[in-house]
């Protein structure tokens, strides 16, 4: 029997106000629950430290599929990963955008002080036709990536040759 869609995404990130702030504005998102965490079943099941304890909010998009957590732990936080793309372990957060919002959404996230590593890019994928993309870091350095992608109908058509690629 296969396994459900994601249901959320766990993030650590250094201030959980600051970071909550930034997804409400940057993507329109929700704050849903708000909780402290730790003890020993959590500490248990998660394979955490003892003493370890955080302050976790899920943030919700359009549906219920799909969150955010973002936790702030107790204690320094650092930035190990150094390997970029190569590092093992998450990549990218990628999220769907409707392509008459993406140039907008560029610019909200450039105001609210997120590194945009392009303007959005209009990139064609074998075998399946153009999108639209660019990627960011979020105030933590989490890299996020905001792609518009083709209808079921433009990727058909693109693979049967109709389309020009303009």
């Amino acid at each position: 029997m296969p396994v459900s869609e994601v249901h959320h995404v766990a993030m650590t990130v250094s201030d959980v106000d600051r970071a909550a702030d930034f997804y409400e504005k940057a993507l329109g998102y929700t704050r849903t629950l708000r909780s402290n965490v730790g003890g020993p079943g959590i500490e248990d099941s998660l394979g955490l430290p003892k003493g370890t304890t955080g302050k976790v909010q899920y943030m919700q998009g359009p549906t219920q599929i799909g969150q955010l957590e973002l936790i702030e732990w107790n204690g320094t936080t650092q930035r190990t990963a150094t390997a970029g793309h190569l590092e093992l372990g998450m990549f990218l957060l990628s999220f769907q955008v409707p392509l008459d919002e993406i140039d907008d959404l560029y610019h909200r996230l450039t105001d609210l002080g997120a590194e945009c590593l392009s303007p959005p890019n209009r990139v064609l994928l074998e075998n399946y036709g153009y999108i639209t993309a660019f990627a960011a870091r979020d105030l933590d350095g989490n890299l996020l990536e905001f792609v518009s992608l083709p209808s079921r109908e433009e990727i058909l058509a693109f693979r049967r040759g109709e389309t020009s690629g303009h």
